[in-house]
């Protein structure tokens, strides 16, 4: 079992070994659900995960999917 404490401003650390079991890394988004007095975590898929997981196409669509993932990759969500 693991535990966490919450800090003064209300943020968690998740230990690393449950990082290291869920391959977490810095940046990556987890998803809060509250469900019968429980706080829940799931990890939600990053497009750095996703990369090469779809065929690719050619053609206009396919070159503005690589400019929008390409600006979430580098920016990020700010």
């Amino acid at each position: 079992m693991s535990f966490a404490t919450i800090s003064s401003k209300g943020q968690i650390t998740l230990p690393s070994d449950i990082r290291n079991k869920l391959d977490i890394k810095p940046k990556d988004k987890v998803e809060v659900i509250i469900r019968d007095g429980e706080i829940i975590l799931k990890t939600v898929p990053s497009f750095r995960k996703l990369r090469g997981s779809i065929r690719r196409k050619k053609g206009s669509a396919h070159r503005a999917m690589e400019l929008a993932v390409s600006k979430h990759v580098t920016e990020g969500d700010k």
